[in-house]
């Protein structure tokens, strides 16, 4: 089924008139067939420490520059996980009926965000 699936990807990449513009994260799990069907790769780095900590104080509205920056420092994290924590964060606030910002409960998120599998298939052939 997943090569079914891959087979028919590629033929549509092939006959696509037009524009695609396709994103990963596991660029090192593509395989030579995906690849050379990309005319352009831009490869955007992880952002930085600061950038980070805007990121925080732009997600979290009110957590303090030192907080945004104490979580920037710690967990290098992209722009998308930080706004996954936000999100679990204003849930968990939601649902406890707490109102604030719970530092100790942002990292304790940010540490299972990381959590990653360590088996990951190849992404085409």
């Amino acid at each position: 089924m997943e090569n079914s699936i891959q087979n028919i990807i590629l033929q549509e990449m092939e006959s696509l008139e037009g524009i695609m513009i396709a994103t990963t994260n596991l660029t090192t799990n593509l395989d030579k067939a995906f690849e050379r069907r990309y005319l352009y790769k831009i490869r955007f780095d992880k952002p930085t420490d600061d950038a980070r900590a805007e990121i925080w104080q732009t997600m979290i509205k009110g957590l303090s520059s030192d907080d945004a920056h104490r979580l920037a420092s710690e967990f290098d994290l992209s722009g998308g996980e930080i706004e996954n924590i936000a999100r679990k964060h204003s849930v968990s606030a939601i649902l406890s009926g707490k109102e604030g910002i719970d530092l100790e409960e942002l990292i304790g998120i940010c540490r299972q965000e990381r959590i990653t599998n360590t088996h990951r298939s190849r992404v085409g052939f």
